[in-house]
């Protein structure tokens, strides 16, 4: 059985210099928050009780992952530590640019948290046994490793209930297929409705698809424009569009019975008057 703490080894450091912080998602989405706003969340796990990170050197920060698991985000280094008695008025601007909580300006202290890059090789790759939901975000106890993905993976397929990809990992999956195979033959496998949101500005973009390798088939021509064809699409910045599923259609459905599926929800959503459907 392989350990973060050989892990750490392996790498040439010390597992008593390195606290394990698994944040939870109660203020904010860790691992959303992590790809699109680094800055957000390395302001927000600057915060902590006092004497929260004991004496290390250094935390390895992990999000929330499948069960009790969690997927390792990256290491950062602890380089001080401002009591609240000390902070300024800037600490307060920093809690209020990046919506964090007022209270933590008096009963918090901040640590001066910097990137270390010596693990980047395993981030959004490794995943350990954090244990249950009862054991502590913060650990000095050795975890098991269970997971080590393929590199350019964005992880396993699980339903389609959960199917919420940006644009980025749109294209890690489709330029990188042999790493993200249960999503490529899953995806290639259905037909069916799809749903791409403008992050921007809101508006929602009911589509379908109907012919070969089925929604992946559809969702691979997004990935290699940006827009797959769709005129409505073709001026917006696709690094904005978040694509998720909407319903699965049986194999034996003809085209019109996909289409006329997919009219059905752009009345639903209301997609024509309000959003990015034009017909």
């Amino acid at each position: 059985m392989i350990t973060i703490h050989r892990i750490f080894e392996i790498y040439g450091l010390n597992p008593a210099n390195v606290r394990l912080v698994r944040h939870g998602n109660k203020e904010i989405p860790i691992y959303k928050t992590f790809k699109e706003n680094l800055p957000r969340l390395e302001a927000y796990q600057s915060f902590q009780k006092p004497r929260k990170f004991g004496s290390v050197t250094s935390i390895a920060v992990f999000a929330p992952y499948h069960k009790t698991t969690a997927l390792f985000l990256g290491l950062w280094d602890i380089l001080g530590c401002t009591e609240s008695s000390k902070f300024t008025k800037e600490t307060l601007i920093e809690l209020q640019k990046y919506d964090l909580p007022k209270s933590w300006y008096n009963d918090h202290v901040r640590y001066d948290l910097k990137k270390n890059n010596i693990l980047d090789d395993l981030s959004e790759r490794l995943v350990i046994e954090w244990g249950a939901a009862t054991v502590s975000w913060v650990q000095s106890k050795d975890k098991e490793v269970v997971e080590l993905k393929g590199k350019k993976s964005i992880g396993d397929f699980q339903s389609f209930a959960q199917v919420d990809l940006d644009f980025h990992d749109l294209k890690m999956m489709t330029q990188f297929p042999d790493t993200n195979l249960t999503w490529v033959k899953t995806l290639s496998s259905v037909n069916g409705v799809y749903l791409i949101k403008d992050k921007v500005s809101g508006k929602l973009y009911v589509g379908s698809a109907y012919g070969e390798q089925g929604i992946y088939g559809r969702w691979l021509a997004y990935a290699q424009n940006g827009h797959g064809g769709n005129l409505e699409l073709q001026d917006l910045d696709p690094i904005n569009f978040q694509f998720s599923i909407l319903e699965i259609v049986p194999a034996t459905t003809t085209a019109d019975g996909v289409i006329e599926c997919e009219n059905r929800w752009k009345e639903k959503l209301g997609t024509r008057q309000f959003g990015l459907n034009k017909n």
